[in-house]
Protein backbone atom coordinates (compact mmCIF):
# COMPACT_ATOMS: atom_id res chain seq x y z
CA UNK A 1 0.00 0.00 0.00
CA UNK A 2 2.61 2.48 0.88
CA UNK A 3 4.65 1.35 -2.22
CA UNK A 4 1.74 1.73 -4.04
CA UNK A 5 1.27 5.20 -2.96
CA UNK A 6 4.62 6.62 -3.17
CA UNK A 7 4.84 5.46 -6.91
CA UNK A 8 1.86 7.53 -7.35
CA UNK A 9 2.87 10.38 -5.68
CA UNK A 10 6.45 10.18 -7.62
CA UNK A 11 4.53 10.42 -11.13
CA UNK A 12 1.86 13.42 -9.92
CA UNK A 13 5.25 15.11 -9.02
CA UNK A 14 7.22 13.68 -12.61
CA UNK A 15 3.63 15.21 -13.95
CA UNK A 16 4.08 18.90 -12.02
CA UNK A 17 7.89 18.63 -13.97
CA UNK A 18 6.32 18.00 -17.48
CA UNK A 19 3.72 20.71 -17.30
CA UNK A 20 6.22 23.61 -16.02
CA UNK A 21 9.02 22.53 -18.53
CA UNK A 22 5.65 23.37 -21.05
CA UNK A 23 5.10 26.45 -19.21
CA UNK A 24 8.61 27.77 -19.58
CA UNK A 25 8.86 26.62 -23.32
CA UNK A 26 5.73 29.34 -23.74
CA UNK A 27 7.74 32.00 -22.64
CA UNK A 28 6.81 32.29 -18.76
CA UNK A 29 9.17 35.02 -18.43
CA UNK A 30 8.82 37.58 -21.12
CA UNK A 31 11.77 39.39 -20.07
CA UNK A 32 14.14 36.63 -21.21
CA UNK A 33 14.29 36.04 -24.98
CA UNK A 34 14.51 32.24 -26.32
CA UNK A 35 17.35 31.64 -27.67
CA UNK A 36 16.98 30.23 -31.38
CA UNK A 37 19.05 27.39 -33.04
CA UNK A 38 22.47 28.77 -34.87
CA UNK A 39 21.31 27.46 -38.25
CA UNK A 40 17.63 29.08 -37.53
CA UNK A 41 19.34 32.43 -36.01
CA UNK A 42 21.18 32.39 -39.77
CA UNK A 43 18.08 32.17 -41.50
CA UNK A 44 16.31 34.40 -40.12
CA UNK A 45 19.09 37.04 -40.00
CA UNK A 46 19.10 36.51 -43.86
CA UNK A 47 15.87 36.71 -44.27
CA UNK A 48 15.62 40.17 -42.01
CA UNK A 49 18.40 41.63 -44.16
CA UNK A 50 17.07 40.93 -47.21
CA UNK A 51 13.74 42.33 -46.37
CA UNK A 52 12.88 44.56 -43.51
CA UNK A 53 9.37 45.38 -42.56
CA UNK A 54 8.75 49.09 -42.54
CA UNK A 55 6.94 50.72 -39.38
CA UNK A 56 4.52 53.32 -40.21
CA UNK A 57 2.81 55.57 -37.87
CA UNK A 58 -1.28 56.76 -38.30
CA UNK A 59 0.38 59.79 -39.22
CA UNK A 60 2.69 58.51 -41.71
CA UNK A 61 -0.05 56.40 -43.37
CA UNK A 62 -2.32 59.09 -43.57
CA UNK A 63 0.88 61.34 -45.08
CA UNK A 64 1.14 58.69 -47.26
CA UNK A 65 -2.52 58.63 -48.64
CA UNK A 66 -2.80 62.26 -49.22
CA UNK A 67 -0.20 62.20 -51.42
CA UNK A 68 -0.83 59.02 -53.46
CA UNK A 69 -4.87 59.49 -53.41
CA UNK A 70 -6.23 60.44 -56.96
CA UNK A 71 -9.79 61.51 -55.59
CA UNK A 72 -7.55 64.44 -54.09
CA UNK A 73 -5.65 64.69 -57.00
CA UNK A 74 -8.56 64.92 -59.02
CA UNK A 75 -10.28 67.78 -56.80
CA UNK A 76 -6.87 69.51 -57.07
CA UNK A 77 -7.28 69.66 -60.58
CA UNK A 78 -10.83 70.77 -60.32
CA UNK A 79 -9.67 73.46 -58.00
CA UNK A 80 -6.89 74.61 -60.85
CA UNK A 81 -10.11 74.52 -63.27
CA UNK A 82 -11.83 76.82 -61.05
CA UNK A 83 -8.71 79.47 -60.80
CA UNK A 84 -8.32 79.20 -65.08
CA UNK A 85 -11.69 80.05 -65.43
CA UNK A 86 -11.63 83.26 -63.22
CA UNK A 87 -8.29 84.31 -65.14
CA UNK A 88 -10.76 83.46 -68.86
CA UNK A 89 -13.72 85.96 -66.87
CA UNK A 90 -11.17 88.99 -65.97
CA UNK A 91 -9.99 88.62 -69.64
CA UNK A 92 -12.56 90.80 -70.87
CA UNK A 93 -10.89 93.68 -69.48
CA UNK A 94 -8.14 92.98 -71.50
CA UNK A 95 -7.63 94.82 -74.70
CA UNK A 96 -8.49 93.05 -77.89
CA UNK A 97 -5.68 92.83 -80.54
CA UNK A 98 -6.04 92.47 -84.25
CA UNK A 99 -3.66 92.37 -87.16
CA UNK A 100 -4.13 91.51 -91.16
CA UNK A 101 -2.80 92.00 -94.02
CA UNK A 102 -3.44 90.80 -97.82
CA UNK A 103 -3.00 91.17 -101.09
CA UNK A 104 -5.77 92.17 -103.90
CA UNK A 105 -5.66 92.25 -107.48
CA UNK A 106 -8.70 93.21 -110.07
CA UNK A 107 -8.98 93.18 -113.83
CA UNK A 108 -11.94 94.83 -115.80
CA UNK A 109 -12.68 94.93 -119.93
CA UNK A 110 -14.35 97.30 -121.06
CA UNK A 111 -16.06 97.34 -125.23
CA UNK A 112 -17.78 100.55 -127.51
CA UNK A 113 -19.97 98.82 -129.99
CA UNK A 114 -21.92 101.33 -132.66
CA UNK A 115 -25.77 102.01 -132.90
CA UNK A 116 -26.11 99.59 -135.86
CA UNK A 117 -23.89 97.21 -135.44
CA UNK A 118 -22.71 94.72 -133.20
CA UNK A 119 -19.20 94.72 -133.62
CA UNK A 120 -17.12 96.48 -131.36
CA UNK A 121 -15.69 99.43 -132.36
CA UNK A 122 -13.15 99.89 -129.61
CA UNK A 123 -11.98 98.09 -126.62
CA UNK A 124 -10.05 99.33 -123.07
CA UNK A 125 -8.65 97.10 -120.45
CA UNK A 126 -7.50 98.16 -117.11
CA UNK A 127 -6.35 96.15 -114.34
CA UNK A 128 -5.41 97.50 -110.69
CA UNK A 129 -3.29 95.84 -107.70
CA UNK A 130 -2.44 96.70 -103.73
CA UNK A 131 -1.60 95.35 -100.87
CA UNK A 132 -3.03 96.63 -97.41
CA UNK A 133 -1.70 96.14 -93.96
CA UNK A 134 -4.34 96.38 -90.80
CA UNK A 135 -3.57 96.93 -87.20
CA UNK A 136 -6.68 97.36 -84.59
CA UNK A 137 -7.10 97.37 -80.89
CA UNK A 138 -10.34 97.29 -79.07
CA UNK A 139 -11.10 97.99 -74.85
CA UNK A 140 -13.62 97.37 -72.85
CA UNK A 141 -14.17 100.20 -70.74
CA UNK A 142 -17.35 99.72 -68.58
CA UNK A 143 -20.56 97.55 -69.02
CA UNK A 144 -22.11 98.47 -65.71
CA UNK A 145 -21.16 95.57 -63.61
CA UNK A 146 -21.81 92.90 -66.37
CA UNK A 147 -17.95 91.61 -66.49
CA UNK A 148 -17.34 92.41 -62.85
CA UNK A 149 -20.31 89.98 -61.79
CA UNK A 150 -19.00 87.32 -63.68
CA UNK A 151 -15.65 87.90 -62.21
CA UNK A 152 -17.06 87.02 -58.94
CA UNK A 153 -18.97 84.24 -59.80
CA UNK A 154 -15.99 82.56 -61.06
CA UNK A 155 -13.83 83.52 -58.13
CA UNK A 156 -16.42 82.08 -55.77
CA UNK A 157 -16.40 79.02 -57.83
CA UNK A 158 -12.80 78.98 -57.58
CA UNK A 159 -13.37 78.83 -53.69
CA UNK A 160 -16.20 75.81 -53.50
CA UNK A 161 -13.81 73.97 -55.16
CA UNK A 162 -10.88 74.83 -52.44
CA UNK A 163 -13.10 73.69 -50.08
CA UNK A 164 -14.03 70.87 -51.79
CA UNK A 165 -10.22 69.48 -51.97
CA UNK A 166 -10.77 70.41 -48.31
CA UNK A 167 -13.45 67.89 -47.79
CA UNK A 168 -11.64 65.59 -49.99
CA UNK A 169 -8.39 65.40 -47.60
CA UNK A 170 -10.76 65.50 -44.99
CA UNK A 171 -12.37 62.04 -46.31
CA UNK A 172 -9.37 60.38 -46.70
CA UNK A 173 -7.64 61.34 -43.27
CA UNK A 174 -11.30 59.50 -41.69
CA UNK A 175 -11.09 56.35 -44.16
CA UNK A 176 -6.72 56.42 -42.99
CA UNK A 177 -7.35 56.36 -38.98
CA UNK A 178 -10.77 53.98 -39.12
CA UNK A 179 -8.55 50.98 -41.17
CA UNK A 180 -5.88 52.45 -38.98
CA UNK A 181 -7.58 51.02 -36.28
CA UNK A 182 -9.40 47.96 -37.61
CA UNK A 183 -5.62 46.50 -38.36
CA UNK A 184 -4.80 47.77 -34.39
CA UNK A 185 -7.79 45.78 -32.83
CA UNK A 186 -7.32 42.87 -35.27
CA UNK A 187 -4.04 42.46 -34.22
CA UNK A 188 -5.03 42.33 -30.29
CA UNK A 189 -7.82 39.73 -31.55
CA UNK A 190 -4.64 37.47 -32.43
CA UNK A 191 -2.60 38.22 -29.65
CA UNK A 192 -5.97 37.27 -27.62
CA UNK A 193 -6.50 34.13 -29.92
CA UNK A 194 -2.73 32.76 -29.48
CA UNK A 195 -2.80 32.63 -25.95
CA UNK A 196 -6.20 31.00 -25.98
CA UNK A 197 -4.28 28.29 -28.27
CA UNK A 198 -1.17 28.30 -25.66
CA UNK A 199 -3.83 27.76 -22.77
CA UNK A 200 -5.64 25.45 -24.36
CA UNK A 201 -2.36 23.22 -25.67
CA UNK A 202 -1.39 23.46 -21.90
CA UNK A 203 -4.60 21.81 -20.45
CA UNK A 204 -5.01 19.55 -23.00
CA UNK A 205 -1.57 18.50 -21.94
CA UNK A 206 -2.46 18.43 -18.11
CA UNK A 207 -5.87 16.40 -18.77
CA UNK A 208 -4.54 13.94 -20.74
CA UNK A 209 -1.32 13.16 -17.85
CA UNK A 210 -4.40 13.36 -15.21
CA UNK A 211 -6.42 10.62 -17.15
CA UNK A 212 -3.87 8.72 -17.29
CA UNK A 213 -3.00 8.39 -13.67
CA UNK A 214 -6.77 8.30 -12.81
CA UNK A 215 -7.56 11.64 -11.52
CA UNK A 216 -9.69 12.64 -14.62
CA UNK A 217 -12.38 11.04 -16.88
CA UNK A 218 -11.67 10.25 -20.40
CA UNK A 219 -14.69 12.74 -21.42
CA UNK A 220 -12.56 15.52 -20.32
CA UNK A 221 -9.79 14.37 -22.29
CA UNK A 222 -11.97 14.52 -25.30
CA UNK A 223 -13.78 18.13 -24.13
CA UNK A 224 -10.06 19.47 -23.81
CA UNK A 225 -9.14 18.10 -27.31
CA UNK A 226 -12.01 19.60 -28.73
CA UNK A 227 -11.34 23.25 -26.98
CA UNK A 228 -7.87 23.09 -28.42
CA UNK A 229 -9.53 22.61 -31.90
CA UNK A 230 -11.74 25.56 -31.48
CA UNK A 231 -9.27 27.44 -30.24
CA UNK A 232 -6.60 26.94 -33.32
CA UNK A 233 -9.53 27.17 -35.32
CA UNK A 234 -10.54 30.38 -34.07
CA UNK A 235 -6.48 32.14 -34.47
CA UNK A 236 -6.81 30.97 -38.24
CA UNK A 237 -9.84 33.25 -38.82
CA UNK A 238 -8.57 35.95 -36.04
CA UNK A 239 -5.13 35.77 -38.51
CA UNK A 240 -7.59 36.25 -41.88
CA UNK A 241 -9.05 39.27 -40.06
CA UNK A 242 -6.09 40.70 -39.56
CA UNK A 243 -4.85 40.11 -42.88
CA UNK A 244 -7.71 41.61 -44.74
CA UNK A 245 -7.60 44.96 -42.58
CA UNK A 246 -4.42 45.48 -43.52
CA UNK A 247 -5.72 45.08 -47.68
CA UNK A 248 -8.36 47.43 -46.50
CA UNK A 249 -5.47 49.62 -44.93
CA UNK A 250 -3.39 49.54 -47.47
CA UNK A 251 -6.47 50.29 -50.26
CA UNK A 252 -7.44 53.10 -48.07
CA UNK A 253 -3.86 54.65 -48.83
CA UNK A 254 -3.49 53.40 -52.34
CA UNK A 255 -0.41 51.63 -51.17
CA UNK A 256 0.73 49.99 -54.09
CA UNK A 257 4.16 48.67 -53.51
CA UNK A 258 5.43 45.10 -52.75
CA UNK A 259 6.97 45.48 -49.31
CA UNK A 260 4.81 45.14 -46.28
CA UNK A 261 4.44 47.26 -43.54
CA UNK A 262 3.46 47.09 -39.93
CA UNK A 263 1.83 49.22 -37.61
CA UNK A 264 2.56 50.94 -34.05
CA UNK A 265 0.02 51.55 -31.36
CA UNK A 266 -1.60 54.85 -30.97
CA UNK A 267 -2.66 57.28 -28.24
CA UNK A 268 -6.20 55.25 -27.20
CA UNK A 269 -4.92 52.70 -28.76
CA UNK A 270 -2.10 51.18 -26.94
CA UNK A 271 -1.97 47.28 -26.29
CA UNK A 272 0.83 45.28 -25.58
CA UNK A 273 1.19 42.48 -27.70
CA UNK A 274 3.24 39.24 -27.80
CA UNK A 275 4.57 40.33 -23.70
CA UNK A 276 2.61 37.68 -21.79
CA UNK A 277 3.15 37.17 -18.23
CA UNK A 278 2.32 33.76 -16.11
CA UNK A 279 -0.11 33.51 -13.11
CA UNK A 280 0.76 30.67 -11.13
CA UNK A 281 -1.96 29.33 -8.88
CA UNK A 282 -1.16 28.32 -5.25
CA UNK A 283 -0.46 24.42 -4.33
CA UNK A 284 -4.11 22.57 -3.99
CA UNK A 285 -4.61 19.37 -2.73
CA UNK A 286 -7.02 16.71 -3.39
CA UNK A 287 -8.52 14.45 -0.98
CA UNK A 288 -9.67 10.84 -1.70
CA UNK A 289 -12.35 8.99 -0.13
CA UNK A 290 -10.88 7.35 3.09
CA UNK A 291 -7.59 9.18 3.71
CA UNK A 292 -7.17 11.31 6.57
CA UNK A 293 -6.52 14.88 6.63
CA UNK A 294 -2.91 15.23 7.88
CA UNK A 295 -1.71 15.65 4.40
CA UNK A 296 0.03 12.34 4.93
CA UNK A 297 -2.26 10.68 1.92
CA UNK A 298 -2.69 13.58 0.39
CA UNK A 299 -1.92 14.04 -3.26
CA UNK A 300 -0.32 17.57 -4.22
CA UNK A 301 -0.70 19.23 -7.28
CA UNK A 302 0.43 22.66 -8.78
CA UNK A 303 -1.50 24.38 -11.33
CA UNK A 304 0.04 24.32 -15.37
CA UNK A 305 -0.11 28.10 -14.80
CA UNK A 306 -2.18 30.56 -16.89
CA UNK A 307 -0.81 32.78 -19.68
CA UNK A 308 -2.14 36.11 -20.17
CA UNK A 309 -1.56 39.48 -21.88
CA UNK A 310 -1.82 41.89 -19.36
CA UNK A 311 -3.84 43.85 -21.79
CA UNK A 312 -5.02 47.03 -19.36
CA UNK A 313 -1.04 47.15 -18.40
CA UNK A 314 0.24 50.91 -19.43
CA UNK A 315 -3.02 51.46 -21.38
CA UNK A 316 -4.24 54.99 -20.79
CA UNK A 317 -7.23 56.37 -21.90
CA UNK A 318 -7.44 59.94 -22.78
CA UNK A 319 -11.17 61.37 -23.61
CA UNK A 320 -11.87 63.79 -25.97
CA UNK A 321 -12.32 67.46 -23.83
CA UNK A 322 -15.13 69.43 -25.35
CA UNK A 323 -18.64 70.63 -25.12
CA UNK A 324 -21.55 69.64 -27.13
CA UNK A 325 -22.05 73.43 -28.05
CA UNK A 326 -18.75 74.80 -28.87
CA UNK A 327 -18.41 71.13 -31.13
CA UNK A 328 -21.48 72.42 -33.11
CA UNK A 329 -20.38 75.65 -33.43
CA UNK A 330 -16.57 74.52 -34.79
CA UNK A 331 -18.24 72.74 -37.06
CA UNK A 332 -20.42 75.25 -38.80
CA UNK A 333 -16.98 77.15 -38.82
CA UNK A 334 -14.96 74.58 -40.13
CA UNK A 335 -16.71 72.24 -42.10
CA UNK A 336 -15.26 72.85 -45.84
CA UNK A 337 -18.42 71.31 -47.19
CA UNK A 338 -20.64 73.97 -45.73
CA UNK A 339 -18.27 76.39 -46.87
CA UNK A 340 -18.33 74.87 -50.12
CA UNK A 341 -22.10 75.23 -50.34
CA UNK A 342 -22.03 79.27 -48.75
CA UNK A 343 -19.51 80.15 -51.78
CA UNK A 344 -21.94 78.37 -54.39
CA UNK A 345 -24.59 80.59 -53.06
CA UNK A 346 -22.53 83.57 -53.22
CA UNK A 347 -21.52 82.12 -56.76
CA UNK A 348 -25.85 82.13 -58.03
CA UNK A 349 -26.18 85.89 -56.52
CA UNK A 350 -23.50 86.81 -58.64
CA UNK A 351 -24.78 85.00 -62.05
CA UNK A 352 -27.96 86.47 -61.19
CA UNK A 353 -26.56 89.98 -61.20
CA UNK A 354 -24.61 89.19 -64.49
CA UNK A 355 -28.41 88.57 -65.82
CA UNK A 356 -29.93 91.17 -64.43
CA UNK A 357 -27.35 93.52 -66.10
CA UNK A 358 -27.85 92.03 -69.65
CA UNK A 359 -29.65 94.42 -71.11
CA UNK A 360 -26.88 97.11 -69.98
CA UNK A 361 -24.83 98.50 -73.06
CA UNK A 362 -20.90 98.66 -73.09
CA UNK A 363 -18.65 101.76 -73.33
CA UNK A 364 -15.50 100.68 -76.20
CA UNK A 365 -12.73 102.44 -77.29
CA UNK A 366 -10.47 101.58 -80.04
CA UNK A 367 -7.76 102.48 -82.46
CA UNK A 368 -6.38 101.20 -85.77
CA UNK A 369 -3.68 101.72 -88.49
CA UNK A 370 -4.37 101.01 -92.27
CA UNK A 371 -1.30 101.09 -94.51
CA UNK A 372 -2.21 100.39 -98.62
CA UNK A 373 0.28 100.09 -101.23
CA UNK A 374 -1.07 100.44 -104.39
CA UNK A 375 1.25 100.89 -107.87
CA UNK A 376 3.54 102.38 -106.14
CA UNK A 377 1.81 104.79 -104.00
CA UNK A 378 1.38 104.21 -100.28
CA UNK A 379 -1.31 105.16 -97.99
CA UNK A 380 -1.69 105.19 -94.55
CA UNK A 381 -3.94 106.35 -91.72
CA UNK A 382 -4.95 106.03 -88.34
CA UNK A 383 -8.04 105.82 -86.92
CA UNK A 384 -9.82 106.27 -82.97
CA UNK A 385 -13.37 105.30 -81.88
CA UNK A 386 -15.26 105.05 -78.88
CA UNK A 387 -18.69 104.05 -78.79
CA UNK A 388 -21.78 102.82 -76.33
CA UNK A 389 -23.39 99.60 -78.24
CA UNK A 390 -26.32 98.76 -77.10
CA UNK A 391 -27.37 94.97 -77.25
CA UNK A 392 -30.77 93.59 -78.45
CA UNK A 393 -33.31 93.15 -75.61
CA UNK A 394 -35.71 90.18 -75.60
CA UNK A 395 -37.70 91.21 -72.29
CA UNK A 396 -39.09 87.68 -72.08
CA UNK A 397 -36.25 85.79 -72.44
CA UNK A 398 -34.49 88.42 -69.19
CA UNK A 399 -37.12 87.68 -67.74
CA UNK A 400 -37.36 83.51 -67.34
CA UNK A 401 -33.47 83.63 -67.09
CA UNK A 402 -34.06 86.01 -63.92
CA UNK A 403 -36.61 83.84 -62.83
CA UNK A 404 -34.38 80.59 -63.38
CA UNK A 405 -31.70 82.05 -61.71
CA UNK A 406 -33.73 82.83 -58.96
CA UNK A 407 -34.41 79.29 -58.58
CA UNK A 408 -30.96 78.63 -58.36
CA UNK A 409 -30.20 81.33 -55.58
CA UNK A 410 -33.11 79.39 -53.59
CA UNK A 411 -31.78 75.62 -54.06
CA UNK A 412 -28.52 76.97 -53.03
CA UNK A 413 -29.82 78.64 -50.25
CA UNK A 414 -31.94 75.59 -48.93
CA UNK A 415 -28.89 73.43 -49.57
CA UNK A 416 -26.50 75.11 -47.18
CA UNK A 417 -29.78 75.35 -44.85
CA UNK A 418 -30.00 71.13 -44.74
CA UNK A 419 -26.34 71.03 -44.50
CA UNK A 420 -26.53 73.11 -41.10
CA UNK A 421 -28.82 70.98 -39.63
CA UNK A 422 -27.40 67.76 -41.00
CA UNK A 423 -24.13 68.44 -39.09
CA UNK A 424 -25.69 69.57 -36.00
CA UNK A 425 -27.44 66.04 -36.06
CA UNK A 426 -24.01 64.53 -36.69
CA UNK A 427 -22.13 66.35 -34.48
CA UNK A 428 -24.80 65.31 -31.47
CA UNK A 429 -25.01 61.73 -32.53
CA UNK A 430 -21.17 61.61 -32.61
CA UNK A 431 -20.68 62.95 -29.17
CA UNK A 432 -23.13 60.93 -27.66
CA UNK A 433 -21.38 57.82 -29.43
CA UNK A 434 -18.17 58.77 -27.83
CA UNK A 435 -19.18 60.12 -24.49
CA UNK A 436 -21.32 56.59 -24.18
CA UNK A 437 -18.29 54.62 -25.33
CA UNK A 438 -16.17 56.66 -23.05
CA UNK A 439 -18.16 55.39 -19.75
CA UNK A 440 -17.95 51.78 -21.19
CA UNK A 441 -14.65 51.12 -21.51
CA UNK A 442 -13.65 51.85 -17.28
CA UNK A 443 -16.31 48.93 -17.23
CA UNK A 444 -15.13 46.25 -19.75
CA UNK A 445 -11.77 47.23 -17.76
CA UNK A 446 -13.35 46.06 -14.76
CA UNK A 447 -14.95 43.22 -16.36
CA UNK A 448 -11.37 41.67 -17.49
CA UNK A 449 -10.07 41.76 -14.27
CA UNK A 450 -13.02 39.92 -12.97
CA UNK A 451 -13.26 37.33 -15.54
CA UNK A 452 -9.57 36.97 -15.17
CA UNK A 453 -10.00 36.17 -11.67
CA UNK A 454 -12.69 33.63 -12.15
CA UNK A 455 -10.49 31.81 -14.74
CA UNK A 456 -7.80 31.92 -12.22
CA UNK A 457 -9.71 30.27 -9.45
CA UNK A 458 -11.30 27.59 -11.81
CA UNK A 459 -7.88 26.77 -12.90
CA UNK A 460 -7.35 26.32 -9.75
CA UNK A 461 -10.08 24.12 -8.51
CA UNK A 462 -9.75 22.14 -11.66
CA UNK A 463 -6.15 21.31 -10.55
CA UNK A 464 -7.22 20.23 -7.22
CA UNK A 465 -10.04 18.22 -8.54
CA UNK A 466 -12.95 20.74 -7.39
CA UNK A 467 -14.68 20.95 -10.23
CA UNK A 468 -14.72 19.54 -14.51
CA UNK A 469 -13.31 20.44 -17.41
CA UNK A 470 -16.34 22.37 -18.68
CA UNK A 471 -16.58 24.84 -15.76
CA UNK A 472 -13.09 25.75 -16.70
CA UNK A 473 -13.34 25.81 -20.14
CA UNK A 474 -16.63 28.33 -19.63
CA UNK A 475 -14.28 30.56 -17.81
CA UNK A 476 -11.73 30.69 -20.00
CA UNK A 477 -14.60 31.28 -22.88
CA UNK A 478 -15.67 34.41 -20.39
CA UNK A 479 -12.30 35.90 -19.84
CA UNK A 480 -11.54 35.86 -23.44
CA UNK A 481 -14.72 37.46 -24.53
CA UNK A 482 -14.01 40.05 -22.40
CA UNK A 483 -10.68 40.63 -23.55
CA UNK A 484 -12.40 40.52 -27.35
CA UNK A 485 -15.12 43.15 -25.67
CA UNK A 486 -12.79 45.17 -23.73
CA UNK A 487 -10.82 45.18 -27.51
CA UNK A 488 -14.01 45.56 -29.38
CA UNK A 489 -15.10 48.68 -26.88
CA UNK A 490 -11.89 50.91 -27.68
CA UNK A 491 -11.50 50.25 -31.67
CA UNK A 492 -15.52 52.04 -31.60
CA UNK A 493 -14.46 54.37 -29.14
CA UNK A 494 -11.69 55.43 -31.85
CA UNK A 495 -13.98 55.14 -34.47
CA UNK A 496 -16.76 57.45 -32.89
CA UNK A 497 -13.95 59.68 -32.08
CA UNK A 498 -12.68 59.83 -35.67
CA UNK A 499 -16.23 60.55 -36.79
CA UNK A 500 -16.94 62.87 -33.80
CA UNK A 501 -13.85 65.27 -35.38
CA UNK A 502 -15.05 64.67 -38.98
CA UNK A 503 -18.26 65.78 -38.21
CA UNK A 504 -16.57 69.44 -37.04
CA UNK A 505 -14.47 69.35 -39.95
CA UNK A 506 -11.41 68.41 -37.88
CA UNK A 507 -8.29 66.38 -39.39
Amino acid sequence: MYCAMTKKIFTLLLVIIISSQAGFALNLNPFKKKQKPKQEQEITTKEENNSVKKVFSVDECVEYAINNDPNIRISANNFEIQKSRVGQAKSDYFPMLGIGTGYDYQYSNSANYTSSSMWRNSSRSNSNGYYQLNASVNQLIWNFGKTTAGINMQKFNRESAGYDLDYSILETVYNVRVAYFAVLAALANVDIYERSVRINSLNYERTKAMFEEGLKSRIDVVNAEVYLTDAKTQLIDAQYKYDTAMVNLKNSMFYMEDRDFSVENTENFDFLRNNYKMQTIEIGTIKKNGETDDGEHSVVLLTSGIQKQDILQDYKFNPYIIELKEAIQNAYENRPDLKSLKMIVRAQEESLKQVKRSWAPEITAGAGYNLRNSDGQSNTGFTASAGLDFPMINIMDIKYRIDEGKSYLNIAKDNVDLSEKNINFEVQKYYLAMRRLEKTIPLMADKVRQTLENFELADGRYAVGLNNFIELQDAQTNYNNAQLAFVQSVFDYNVAREEFKKSMGVR
